[in-house]
């Protein structure tokens, strides 16, 4: 479906036109593989970036080879793992974008070659497509950058520097707000959802269901540190990469080369790039703080200013978003040490040792994400009778290749368990049948059932409660069939077949199918 005021609206415009020359189970392979791949490559320019940094500032010369092994940091850590098993590759991919946007505006910064920028905006609208939320992520890069700019500023001077600066960060705004226009024109004329979703559908029950996982403000602060502490790895979807024994062993033996590469950073000659080096670890220490959120005393009156006083910050309701701002920083002072551990005269001789223990270390980071997500993810066909039930819709419509006639698709749960797939997973019934469908928006956690603001979910709820007793909920278009999974909890949905304008059409293996007669 599309919806011009969605910030998913040009991916989804672009699916929609490949979907009819590619099938869509193929594509979205090709979406995840892309997704992995532009997280990986953006470690690898960050990663590089850094490496000429510390070539212009002490003449090392790389080794070959550590710029793909540092790059693997960036891939193979928790925070990637829990949001790709969690189904978040918008996420995962405005990630991605956010490493290759640092990596622009930190080359830019050190060569004052401002078509960088270019570049930095073009990664930059991708991000905010994919997770509006990255608004928030980067705003510190932009200070660091405004101040590393300021460090500069004779330089810039000099020529017509200053005027390709103004020109630049002009055209840096214009293509972020241009590939982001629709949703952008949503937003002020108030017609967005996702200016609906903040202001309606979150509250403070919202800051307490999504808050960074750990046991209490140490722990979450460790997990934070670690890169864990997504919420959801606690709805026993996917393996915890926290329940295995010495899951943080890996990040243990790179701590050591991150606190090197900081203590090189902080002696590095000349005023700017100490400055530099400082400033970078006051935005490490602020990502940090905002990661922990309500869960500690010491940050927790801090983070809730900027939930009741910066606009739209509360949409940020999950604050361990922000480990994927802290990755980065890690990644810049990691480069740093493992670029002078490799001058070691038995590293160096041993590079190729060498460099498969460092990427043996980063990867068992999170070794899960090898060999499909450790087993984890894997096609799976629908049920035989879910394509005989559509055809039977289909077959009925006016058209015989599209549905106008909607769904309503039980039982009412957002997320649930199928038998046939093996697990609790996103309800597929949208993306599987032709006819439009209206399925469960319902988050059932943490206290919190339903806070979509959806006017149609409301009103499916409400009749639910009432056993459909006073007649077809009232939508804003009316069902025409109602499709009941044998899953779960469908027995309590059985009083369907009593209802005086419901009537039974079809019993298959794994569904009822029944037609609302017309009033």
């Amino acid at each position: 479906m599309l919806d011009w005021t969605s910030t998913a609206f040009l991916l989804n415009l672009l699916v929609k036109g490949l979907s009819f020359v590619l099938p869509l189970a193929f594509l979205e392979k090709v979406f995840i593989a892309a997704v992995l791949t532009v997280v990986l490559l953006g470690g690898r320019l960050l990663v590089k970036t850094v490496l000429e940094y510390d070539r212009k500032l002490t003449g090392a010369v790389p080794a070959d080879g550590l710029v793909f092994v540092l790059s693997l940091f960036a891939l193979f850590n928790p925070f990637v793992y829990d949001r790709a098993l969690y189904g978040q590759f918008g996420i995962l991919l405005a990630y991605g974008c956010l490493l290759f946007t640092i990596a622009y505006l930190f080359k830019t910064w050190l060569t004052l070659d401002f078509k960088n920028l270019r570049r930095a905006a073009v990664f930059n609208a991708i991000a905010f497509l994919f997770s509006s939320h990255f608004i928030f992520l980067l705003a510190p890069f932009y200070l660091l950058f405004a101040i590393g700019l300021y460090g500069k500023r004779r330089e810039i001077k000099a020529g017509d520097g200053r005027k390709k600066l103004w020109l630049s960060l002009l055209l840096y705004f214009l293509i972020v707000a241009v590939l982001n226009v629709n949703w952008l024109i949503a937003l002020f004329v108030k017609t967005s959802p996702l200016t609906n979703f903040v202001q309606q559908g979150i509250t403070g029950q919202d800051l307490v269901a999504f808050a960074t996982a750990g046991n209490g403000g140490w722990g979450t602060l460790t997990n934070v540190l670690l890169m864990s502490g997504f919420w959801g790895k606690d709805q026993f979807r996917y393996l915890d990469l926290t329940t295995e024994p010495g899951w943080q062993r890996s990040f243990i033996l790179l701590a050591p080369l991150i606190l090197y590469g900081i203590y090189r950073s902080l002696r590095r000659p000349g005023r700017s790039a100490k400055i530099f080096s400082a400033s970078l670890l006051a935005v490490f220490v602020l990502t940090v703080v905002l990661a922990v959120g309500i869960k500690s005393g010491v940050t927790s009156n801090f983070v809730m200013i900027l939930y009741d006083h910066l606009p739209l910050y509360k949409g940020l309701r999950e604050p361990q978003k922000w480990v994927a701002a802290i990755i980065p920083i890690y990644l810049f002072f990691l480069t740093l040490g493992a670029a002078r551990l490799v001058k070691i005269k038995i590293v160096a001789n041993n590079r190729i040792i060498g460099g498969l223990l460092i990427a043996a270390v980063i990867v068992m980071q999170a070794p899960s994400l090898l060999w499909g997500f450790n087993r984890q993810v894997w096609p799976t066909p629908y049920p035989d009778d879910w394509y005989q039930v559509n055809k039977l819709l289909l077959s009925k419509s006016a058209s015989s290749h599209e549905c106008s006639d909607r769904i309503l698709f039980l039982p009412w749960h957002q997320y649930m368990s199928f038998n046939w797939a093996g697990k609790i997973i996103a309800n597929p019934a949208s993306s599987f049948f032709a006819c439009p469908v209206l399925s469960g928006t319902d988050m059932e956690w943490g206290g919190i059932y339903d806070n979509s603001t959806d006017p149609n979910g409301a009103a499916v709820a409400a009749w639910l409660v009432t056993h459909g007793k006073n007649g077809a909920p009232a939508l804003s278009a009316p069902v025409r069939y109602i499709i009941l999974a044998k899953e779960v909890d469908f027995a309590s949905y059985l009083w369907l077949k009593d209802l005086p304008y419901v009537k039974p059409l079809l019993e298959t293996r794994t569904l009822f199918v029944y037609e609302v007669k017309a009033e």
